[in-house]
């Protein structure tokens, strides 16, 4: 039996309640987010979800957002093969930036990447108002500064009758991160399925997981004792300094390091030691990661990875290759390739491979990896091609998206039989199911777990192999990504069964809240500023601004500038056009500086510098402050929003706005023009007397009839609206 409806191709849906449910529980129930594992059929939910409100809501539009080019590609794709909607139009990068206007005013349904929106909504080329529905694919993504996040926060200021749907097979481990996504997306009800749930046991096969494990060889080991010799080194210089308590490589993994690089980061101006403490954590890492690709890659990826060390200019590089015992470790490294030992990984896949005549994935974290494994299952008469992302990086040039979507149609096609991809094939793409699965190495997100393993056992039993290096990072990987898949799924039920207890309200994320609130910048977004702002007691809204980088009130703004931006706006001449447009926008600007070297940066006269500073504050009238770090800098900006809204509640009104002002805006803008007149006083005054000659034309009395005038302002509105201009 197969789905009817007039927007729908015939026999082309196939009947299955659970995904009718779903769908009409997500037009039913509100913002919803639909985890569902993989294979399951999302997109046809959200194409049921999609065809009812482009039916209820003929005029608007429907977003489908997805992280990825060939995801954006195959959901589009997808529409044309089950729907008989017209209008379909993808948005991506490649779309050009003249063209896109057009196409919005003509599309039904846009499939694009958040990027290419976020692009676009700065640019004023599209409106999201004129949308009923976006589906956020991947929605576990919407964390941080993602663009799904700006995107749904706009969508909701917007559109308050709009609804959004989050697709995903894993929102994450702990409820706090379900929580998280769904705030940033305005969920308020979350629908879930498993593969125990009745409904669905149907439609799910059989999937065999075991790990293999593999021992490393001794010429291996020794290796791996010089690099955590050097390591041990390094944590005992630093534990002397007082900077770490111990030196086991247990616990100085690569999160621990950022965070005591960052810590470092903070004190470097207050302790002379500190300086030394960064290079030496900087050499830790580069470190941490050569053990790794020992450990879990290969001897061929660690020599490609010393010989870039070799050619870095950076004091952490240059202690490193210059060490006894990491020259030491170099000779044994081609040694070893001269012996023609490989990571016995390798030996082990092409055994595992050679005994399936079916198609298989092969996924790898490293770029390099994935050329090696691609050269030596071709090499033993095993046909295979890497698919990596876009980009260029690891000295390796990206996939063009056509180049992807032709390699997936080889796969489907069967002129290889193994893919080896990079985490690219793990979201979402329309790869074809294949009966294995093999993880070159473990991952520690249980997200990145799930989608690895769901590439297999959609239309048949399927067979998921993890290759797990003993008494090696792999082990813990493993473990630590069971773990939370097994933590993740306890949420889901808890969920499932009674609710989000903590959800706030749409009312409350739409910003009915007693906290003050930041405009950011759009370009002040990837900047780090914005999610200190995040941690902090303030609602952070991002937008663009015509002037200024932080908005805290009708007249303040803050244009926020690093040391070395400060001395290359004086070189280039930019600051004083900036503090011209400043000025002229907003009573009481304000400029930032953030960082402490501000005369040995450039060679520009300390005199120079000095003249700047004194014009800004003499011939503009404009504050200079100064912050240590961007910590400090969100410190401040806080406090300014503060002492605006709360102490002297002064609303946000955005100056200088390029785009036209609607007949009421414009009004309101003349009228609280008027002495001790805002926003708010504004349109009461326009309510009562209905017209702006009509406020400007009150008498004393009457302008007193209003609640928040008394007899001092209306004199003062009387006295300015009748002086005679000299």
């Amino acid at each position: 039996m197969y789905l009817e409806h007039r927007l729908l191709k015939k026999g082309k849906i196939e009947e299955r309640l659970y995904q009718e449910l779903l769908a009409v529980r997500a037009i039913e129930r509100g913002n919803t987010m639909i985890v569902v594992p993989t294979a399951l059929g999302k997109t046809i939910v959200a194409i049921l979800v999609a065809i009812h409100f482009l039916e209820k809501f003929p005029e608007k539009k429907v977003l489908f957002l997805a992280p990825t080019k060939p995801l954006v590609n195959q959901h589009k794709k997808r529409f044309e093969e089950l729907t008989n909607v017209d209008g379909l139009v993808v948005f991506t990068g490649e779309t050009k930036s003249t063209e896109r206007k057009g196409l919005w005013e003509k599309a039904r349904v846009v499939f694009a990447t958040p990027q290419t929106i976020e692009s676009a909504m700065f640019a004023q080329q599209i409106d999201l108002k004129y949308v009923s529905l976006i589906i956020f694919d991947e929605c576990h993504r919407a964390v941080g500064d993602y663009a799904y996040v700006f995107i749904a926060d706009q969508f909701v200021r917007k559109n308050p009758e709009g609804h959004i749907i989050g697709l995903t097979a894993s929102p994450g481990g702990t409820r706090e991160r379900v929580q998280e996504i769904c705030q940033n997306l305005y969920i308020k009800n979350v629908e879930t399925r498993t593969e125990v749930d009745e409904d669905v046991r149907p439609y799910v096969y059989a999937k065999k997981t075991e790990w293999v494990l593999i021992e490393l060889p001794e010429e291996f080991r020794e290796v791996k004792r010089l690099l955590e010799e050097t390591m041990k080194e390094i944590l005992k210089e630093l534990k002397d300094k007082g900077y770490v308590k111990n030196t086991s490589l247990k616990w100085y993994n690569r999160v621990n390091l950022l965070k005591l690089q960052s810590y470092l980061l903070k004190i470097k101006g207050k302790e002379p030691n500190a300086w030394k403490a960064l290079s030496d954590v900087a050499a830790l890492m580069k470190l941490h990661h050569a053990h790794e690709l020992l450990e879990t890659q290969g001897i061929e990826q660690l020599k490609e990875y010393f010989e870039k060390l070799g050619k870095e200019h950076t004091k952490a590089a240059k202690w490193i290759v210059g060490h006894l015992k990491i020259r030491k470790a170099m000779v044994l490294v081609e040694k070893i390739l001269e012996k023609g030992i490989e990571h016995p990984k390798i030996e082990k896949l092409v055994e595992i491979l050679k005994k399936y005549d079916g198609q298989a994935i092969v996924f790898t974290h490293y770029r390099t990896t994935a050329k090696k494994v691609e050269r030596v299952l071709n090499s033993n008469g095993i046909k295979a091609k890497q698919f990596i992302g876009q980009s260029t990086k690891e000295g390796t040039k990206g996939l063009r998206q056509k180049e992807q979507i032709e390699l997936i149609r080889r796969f489907r096609e069967k002129e290889f039989r193994v893919l080896v991809a990079t985490s690219i094939g793990e979201e979402g793409l329309d790869i074809p199911a294949v009966d294995l699965v093999v993880f070159y190495e473990p991952v520690p997100s249980e997200i990145r777990k799930i989608q690895r393993a769901g590439r297999t056992g959609r239309h048949a039993p399927g067979h998921v192999i993890i290759l797990i290096t003993k008494g090696t990072r792999d082990e813990a990987y493993y473990w630590a990504a069971r773990h939370k898949e097994k933590e993740m799924m306890k949420v889901l039920k808890e969920i499932k069964e009674m609710g989000l207890k903590t959800q706030k309200t749409l009312e409350e994320y739409a910003g009915k809240s007693d906290k003050p609130i930041v405009y950011v910048d759009f370009r002040e977004r990837q900047s780090g500023i914005t999610r200190e702002l995040m941690k902090k007691e303030v609602r952070v809204k991002a937008m663009q601004l015509p002037v200024g980088d932080f908005l805290v009130s009708d007249r303040c703004v803050i244009e926020r500038k690093s040391a070395n931006d400060f001395i290359q706006s004086i070189i280039d001449g930019r600051l004083f056009q900036q503090a011209k447009e400043l000025k002229e926008n907003f009573a009481n600007p304000v400029i930032m500086i953030e960082g402490e070297e501000l005369y040995d940066i450039r060679k520009v006269h300390p005199n120079a510098i000095r003249g700047a500073i004194v014009a800004l504050a003499v011939d503009f009238g404009i504050p200079l402050i100064w912050t240590k770090s961007v910590e400090e800098s969100a410190e401040m900006i806080v406090a300014f929003a503060r002492r605006e809204q709360e102490e002297k509640e002064r609303p946000i009104r955005l100056h200088g706005e390029k785009r036209a002002m609607s007949d009421e805006e414009q009004m309101v803008y003349i009228v609280e023009s008027l002495p001790g007149v805002g926003p708010s006083l504004a349109r009461e005054l326009l309510k009562r007397f209905k017209t702006v000659e009509n406020v400007f034309k009150a008498n004393e009395k009457e302008l007193k009839s209003i609640e928040k005038i008394g007899e001092k302002k209306a004199k003062e509105i009387r006295r300015i609206v009748t002086k005679r201009y000299e």
